[in-house]
């Protein structure tokens, strides 16, 4: 039986990278940052060759067929957790800014002006940062399927590889 573990210790980190530190009103439920964390850990699979596996109940164990450089607890090592929490917060972000982005706009009659545009620009910048900070930590998938291999062609004259063709 694998060892399982709940990802809820690693709310309050995402909670800080995201801002959302005012626990008298908090912007985002914990069941959505759980989501988030469970979402992070599905997306990072390609990113790290399926390292982590969550369960029905949103409870994560490891690979087995996978080498791990600790032995669990924890079960999530300690040089994952920041990958986790990044991707967490960028899936975060995305749907807050996606949610918000009929909310953007500027107006202004002949007394009065108002613009919130600059605010998504930082909402989105965040994120750029956020995807930078996990390239240099992670190197992302390839899209590549397969390395091309050079091989003859063979029925053509004057190929080295086939007999009897170089007249």
């Amino acid at each position: 039986m694998a060892i399982t573990e709940t990802l809820d210790y690693l709310i309050p980190y995402l909670r800080l990278e995201i801002g959302d530190t005012n626990s008298s009103a908090y912007r985002y439920v914990d069941e959505w940052l759980e989501i988030a964390l469970v979402a992070s850990i599905e997306s990072l699979g390609r990113w790290w060759s399926e390292r982590y596996y969550i369960n029905d109940s949103n409870e994560v164990y490891r690979n087995d067929l996978l080498l791990f450089s600790e032995n669990p607890p924890p079960v999530i090592q300690p040089s994952d957790k920041r990958p986790i929490i990044i991707m967490a917060a960028i899936i975060t972000l995305q749907g807050s800014l996606e949610s918000s982005a009929w909310d953007l706009g500027s107006w202004k009659d002949a007394e009065i002006s108002y613009s919130n545009i600059k605010g998504g620009d930082v909402r989105e910048n965040n994120l750029k940062r956020l995807w930078a900070e996990l390239e240099s930590i992670m190197t992302p998938p390839n899209k590549r399927l397969a390395r091309a291999i050079k091989r003859s062609l063979p029925g053509y004259k004057g190929n080295s590889y086939e007999r009897n063709t170089d007249y």
